[in-house]
């Protein structure tokens, strides 16, 4: 079983990664024109955006599962699968030729999710510890 410490890390990891996408998400249009063509294709691939989805969903798995198992509070996995169904929509579902705003919106929605439910999950498992101590 993983301490305290280990899920925090996960949570960590996670909080950063959602960060990071919405960076992505944000920065990428504006720095396209600084970019060589080539570049920003690699960049905006969806072999690169489902990749991520699946280190997304691996991640959320190892940071939820054992944070739910400690403080049992259903809005973390809320927020998290509602988050994740988002990217999810936005990395497989979207037809092509759906315009880039509405990808970028789902993305950057899942994104937000997601840091918000890694950052309570991490607060709950915290209070769970001190309770413990205390």
């Amino acid at each position: 079983m993983l301490s305290l410490a280990g899920r925090s890390s996960w949570d960590g990891l996670g909080q950063f990664l959602s960060a990071l996408c919405i960076s992505h998400c944000v920065l990428l249009p504006l720095s396209l024109g600084f970019l060589p063509a080539a570049t920003s294709e690699v960049l905006e691939g969806e072999a690169l955006h489902q990749g991520l989805v699946f280190f997304v969903v691996l991640c959320a798995g190892m940071a939820f599962v054992p944070g739910w198992r400690r403080h049992r509070r259903m809005e973390v996995p809320g927020l998290a699968v509602t988050g994740l169904v988002l990217l999810g929509v936005a990395a497989f579902l979207l037809p092509e030729g759906l315009s880039e705003s509405v990808e970028t919106g789902l993305t950057l929605g899942g994104g937000v999710l997601l840091a918000v439910a890694h950052a309570r999950n991490r607060t709950l498992c915290r209070e769970c510890c001190a309770l413990k101590e205390g």
